[in-house]
């Protein structure tokens, strides 16, 4: 039992701490494609370091949804990476929960509390960004799905032909 909740705990901390490293890394790389310099790879710990400063400015006309949403969005990825390995093969305290397409919806559900966000705070360039944000999730999300679900019909042999009788 001890092993599980160290795996688990060590799998949050890794996730969290390189996620903004994978990020900069991409940026890095779409930049270099575009034959440009951008910034750091470390820009984004930056980035979260200077939002964790911030005051907050909040509506007036806002409500609940509005106040608990940042934790949602926060704590939807935390628990994904609870849910599927990354780390290793050894299951997680989650695992029994899902798989991928559990994931998905468990992220889902932190973009569903964002678009509830923009749109409650009254602003219509609120409610302007998160449908605009959302219909690329509607057309990009039943994409993945037959994806996900094609190839969990596939066949366990990655090579058939090798597996054939010679009878």
């Amino acid at each position: 039992m001890a092993n599980k909740i160290i795996f688990n705990v060590i799998q949050v901390l890794v996730v969290m701490a390189f996620a903004p490293l994978i990020k900069g890394l991409l940026n890095r790389l779409k930049e270099n494609i575009q034959s440009k310099r951008g910034p750091s790879i470390f820009q984004p710990y930056l980035d979260i370091w200077k939002l964790f400063h911030k005051d907050e400015v909040i509506s007036e006309h806002s409500s609940w949804i509005f106040r608990i949403t940042p934790y949602v969005v926060f704590i939807t990825p935390i628990f994904v990476a609870l849910l599927i390995p990354v780390l290793t093969g050894y299951p997680l305290f989650f695992a029994f929960m899902g798989d991928m397409l559990g994931g998905g919806f468990i992220l889902a559900l932190g973009g569903f509390f964002a678009t509830l966000a923009a749109i409650d705070t009254g602003n219509p360039y609120g409610a302007m960004g998160a449908s605009r944000t959302r219909m690329v999730g509607f057309l990009a999300g039943p994409v993945f799905m037959i994806v996900f679900f094609t190839v969990s019909f596939l066949q366990v042999r990655p090579f058939p032909i090798l597996y054939r009788s010679t009878g």
